[in-house]
């Protein structure tokens, strides 16, 4: 006798197959997506903080007393070219907001950034 196809057994064993693959793969992938992300949201503030570094070695006036704190905001970054104009959060796909801030922090002439949005 001439077998035709595929044995519903074999098509079974296909698919379990193909679900335990899509099961172990699926979850590296996007976490691999997540992961990439953050990692370039990482680089954006730090290109953010860069930038501020810059503006105020550039108005060296306004960097705080010590103990005293200052800010700069992504709207100042942007508009003195410290920054790019379109710099895009990952996480979001949105450009980040010109309200977005660095607060840089003087500490015994030690100067500390961070980036708040």
């Amino acid at each position: 006798m001439k077998k035709n196809g595929f044995t519903l057994i074999e098509l079974l064993a296909t698919l379990t197959i193909l679900a335990i693959l899509a099961v172990i793969v699926f979850p590296n992938v996007f976490g691999a997506i997540n992961r990439s992300n953050e990692n370039a949201y990482e680089q954006q503030v730090n290109s953010i903080i860069n930038g501020s570094k810059n503006y105020f070695a550039d108005h060296a006036e306004l960097l705080p007393a010590n103990g005293a704190t200052a800010t700069v905001t992504v709207g100042e970054l942007k508009n003195g070219n410290y920054i790019d104009k379109e710099i895009e959060n990952p996480k979001t796909g949105e450009i980040f907001s010109n309200s977005s801030y660095v607060q840089v922090k003087n500490t015994n002439e030690n100067y500390k950034y961070t980036y708040h949005e």
